[in-house]
């Protein structure tokens, strides 16, 4: 067991999880419960699958919390990408998001292949 804190992917992961917040602070009013609400709590999904998997007792439990990490950022991706043609993301903070949800999403990677 070690604290999520430490790794790369969770700090990455949150620093993704604040980003999203920020961006989506000033979306429509009639969004609050619908893409404001799934980017919000997918992101933190994310981090949280992260997190989740730091407890887990055996490597092979671990990576299966960082793939649903993973399909969670992959999900975000989507969202993001329906934000920006909605026009909801300009086009710097949709390039901003991507690259951070891009950049997690090889890192999780990266790190399951570590594990397997």
């Amino acid at each position: 067991m070690q604290d999520f804190r430490n790794l790369k992917v969770w700090q990455k992961a949150h620093e993704l999880t604040l980003l999203i917040y920020k961006t989506t602070a000033d979306f429509p009013r009639e969004e609050l419960f619908g893409l404001r609400n799934s980017l919000r709590k997918t992101c933190v999904d994310v981090a949280a699958y992260i997190a989740e998997g730091c407890g887990k007792p055996t490597d092979a439990e671990f990576a299966k919390s960082l793939y649903a990490a993973l399909g969670f950022a992959t999900r975000l991706e989507y969202y993001a990408l329906v934000a920006f043609e909605l026009q909801m993301f300009t086009e710097s903070n949709y390039s901003e998001v991507n690259d951070e949800i891009v950049e997690v999403k090889k890192m999780l990677h990266g790190m399951n292949q570590k594990l397997r």
